[in-house]
C-alpha cells in the first residue's frame, strides 16, 4: 500500500468519525428535546389532575360543613363491654407419658370462616396516577421513562412521636384554625378552614407514611391521633377535628360526637371492640375512642362521607415499628430435642399491641404472625431442628417446645383481666395460657411446616389441628373432607393426635386460619 493510498483511508476514517459524531450530536438534541416535551406534558396533566381533585374536594368539604352546622342528634351512650372472662383451668393438664394416640374422630358443631379483610380505604382525593402522553417523534429513539425525583427530608412541619421514632408531615400548625366552642357553627367554620389549608400533599404524606410502615386500620387511627395531637397539643377539641377530618380525607368511616363541650370520635365498627362506651345505630356500634368509660348523652354529626369505609381490626402484616429490643429471654428445653433460645422482643412492638383493641377474635391474633425480628432470631435455631424430620415429626417437636418452654398463669392471674396475646407478646410477658400457646403454635406449623391449622375452642380451653399430608394416628377433625389432626399446646406431654380427655366427647367450635 502506497502513502497515497494510506492518506486517502485515513482521511475517509476521519470523515466517518466526523460524521458519526454529528449523527449522534443530532440523535442526543432530539432526545433531549423528546423528555423536555414529555416532561412538560406530564407536570402540565398531573397539575391540570390536581386543580381537580382540589376543586372537587372543595366542593365536598363546603358540603359536609353545610350539613354540619344542622343540630346534631343526641344519644345515649352505653357503658364499655369488657372481654368476657374464658373459664381455664389454673395449672395446664399433664398427659400420662403412657398414653398413646388414639384414632377417633371428634364432635363439632360451628366452623368459623377466615373473615374478609378489606383493603385499605381509597382516599377521597388520590394523587393521578404517572401519566406519559404521545408525542409524535422519531419512533427510534429509546423509551424514556418519567424519572420521579427522590423524595426528601420535610424540614418544615408537625413533629410527633410513634413508637418510638419520630416523624415529620408538612402541615403548618400556623395554619390550624382555632376553636372556642364546640357548638353545631363553630366546628362547621372550623371544617371550612381545614378544608382550605389541609392540603391534597398532606394528606397523601400521610398516607404514604401509613404504607410504609404497614400499618393496619387500628394503627393509621392512632397515627392520625399523634399527629393531631402533637399539631395541637393544647386544645383538645381542635385535635379531635382535626384527626376526624385526616381520617375522612384518607377514605375511613368515622362519626364526631359532641359530649359535654368535648368533642369526641365514634368509630363504627362491625366488629366487637370491648372497653369502649358505644352508641348502637342502625344495628351498627359506634364505639366512643376516648378516655371516658362511663355512660352519657354524646350529640352526633351523623353524615356520611364519599367513599368511607369501615375500620378493620385485621392486621394483614406486621407493622414497621421502630425497633427498641427488651430485655433478651430464654426459651429452652430439652425433650424430645434439646432447643435453647435467646429472644429479645420489640418493646416499641410490645407497646403497640398493648394499645390494640382486646378481642376473642382469636384468628385476628394468629393471622397477625410474629415480628421479622422475633423470627430471625427463633427460626433458624427451630429450622435446624427439625431439618430432615417428616412434618409429623417436626410438629411434634415444635409441639413439645410450645408446652414446655413457657410458663403457664390464666389471663386473670397474671393482667387481672381477659386478653389473648399476640405471638411476639407470648415471648415477652412472663407467662400465657391455652389461647396464646394455641395461637403461637398455629403461626410457627403454618410458617415452618407450611401446613394448615384450625384453632379448636372449647368451653373452657383451646386447642389446634393441623391437616397433615400423610396419614397420621389420633384424635381429629373431619372438616371439608380434610382430617385436622388435634395437637394440644397446653396438654403437657401429650403428642400430636393427643385430645384432652375430658374434652373429646365435647363439641368444639373450629376457628379457620388464612395459610
Amino acid at each position: 500500500m502506497n502513502r497515497s493510498q494510506i492518506i486517502r483511508i485515513i482521511s475517509l476514517t476521519v470523515i466517518i468519525a466526523i460524521s458519526n459524531c454529528s449523527s449522534y450530536s443530532f440523535a442526543q438534541s432530539t432526545f433531549d428535546e423528546y423528555k423536555r416535551q414529555v416532561e412538560e406534558k406530564f407536570n402540565n396533566f398531573k397539575n391540570s389532575k390536581k386543580k381537580e381533585f382540589e376543586e372537587y374536594r372543595n366542593k365536598v368539604n363546603q358540603e359536609f360543613a353545610e350539613f354540619m352546622r344542622m343540630r346534631w342528634d343526641m344519644h345515649e351512650a352505653q357503658p364499655p363491654v369488657p372481654a368476657p372472662t374464658i373459664p381455664e383451668p389454673p395449672k395446664p393438664i399433664v398427659a400420662d407419658p403412657e398414653d398413646t394416640p388414639e384414632d377417633d374422630i371428634l364432635p363439632f358443631e360451628e366452623v368459623i370462616n377466615i373473615p374478609d379483610v378489606p383493603e385499605p380505604p381509597t382516599p377521597l382525593l388520590p394523587i393521578p396516577e404517572p401519566y406519559i402522553p404521545e408525542i409524535d417523534i422519531n419512533p427510534n429513539l429509546p423509551d424514556t421513562p418519567i424519572i420521579q425525583a427522590p423524595s426528601r427530608p420535610i424540614k418544615d412541619g408537625v413533629a410527633f412521636e410513634f413508637y418510638g421514632n419520630t416523624y415529620r408531615i408538612p402541615l403548618k400548625k400556623s395554619l390550624i384554625p382555632s376553636l372556642q366552642t364546640t357548638d353545631e357553627n363553630s366546628v362547621a367554620d372550623a371544617w371550612q378552614l381545614l378544608s382550605a389549608e389541609v392540603t391534597v400533599d398532606v394528606i397523601q404524606e400521610i398516607i404514604n407514611l401509613r404504607d410504609r410502615l404497614y400499618l393496619p386500620d387500628w394503627g393509621y387511627f392512632k397515627l392520625t391521633e399523634k399527629l393531631a395531637g402533637a399539631a395541637c397539643p393544647h386544645d383538645h377539641n381542635v385535635a379531635k377535628l382535626l384527626q376526624m377530618f385526616l381520617l375522612t380525607q384518607s377514605g375511613y368511616k368515622v362519626r364526631l360526637g359532641r359530649k359535654s363541650d368535648s368533642l369526641v370520635i365514634l368509630m363504627p365498627s362491625k366488629e366487637t371492640i370491648y372497653d369502649y362506651s358505644y352508641v348502637a345505630k342502625n344495628d351498627i356500634n359506634y364505639y366512643v375512642i376516648d378516655s371516658s368509660k362511663g355512660k352519657g348523652s354524646i350529640y352526633i354529626f351523623d353524615k356520611e362521607f364519599p367513599r368511607e369505609q369501615f375500620f378493620s381490626m385485621a392486621i394483614n402484616y406486621q407493622p414497621h415499628i421502630s425497633v427498641n429490643p427488651a430485655e433478651a429471654r430464654i426459651f429452652s428445653i430439652d425433650y424430645p430435642e434439646k432447643i435453647y433460645l435467646d429472644v429479645a422482643v420489640n418493646k416499641n412492638l410490645i407497646d403497640f399491641y398493648n394499645d390494640y383493641p382486646k378481642s376473642c377474635h382469636w384468628n385476628l391474633y394468629a393471622n397477625a404472625s410474629l415480628s421479622q425480628d422475633v423470627k430471625d432470631q427463633l427460626y433458624p435455631e427451630l429450622e435446624k431442628t427439625i431439618e430432615g424430620k417428616r412434618s409429623p415429626e417436626a410438629a411434634n417437636i415444635i409441639l413439645h417446645f410450645v408446652q414446655k418452654a413457657f410458663q403457664y398463669k390464666t389471663d386473670q392471674e397474671q393482667f387481672g383481666i381477659e386478653r389473648s396475646l399476640f405471638a411476639d407478646e407470648t415471648f415477652y410477658y412472663p407467662y400465657s395460657d391455652c389461647e396464646d400457646r394455641a395461637i403461637l403454635y398455629s403461626v410457627l406449623v403454618r410458617e415452618l411446616l407450611g401446613l394448615d391449622v384450625v384453632l379448636v375452642h372449647y368451653p373452657q380451653h383451646i386447642a389446634t389441628a393441623v391437616a397433615f399430608n400423610e396419614p397420621i394416628t389420633g384424635d381429629y377433625f373431619e372438616i371439608d373432607g380434610r382430617k385436622f389432626t388435634v395437637c394440644d399446646p397446653t396438654y403437657i406431654n401429650a403428642n400430636i393426635g393427643m385430645a384432652v380427655t375430658q374434652f373429646k366427647s365435647t363439641p368444639a367450635e373450629i376457628i379457620k386460619l388464612k395459610k
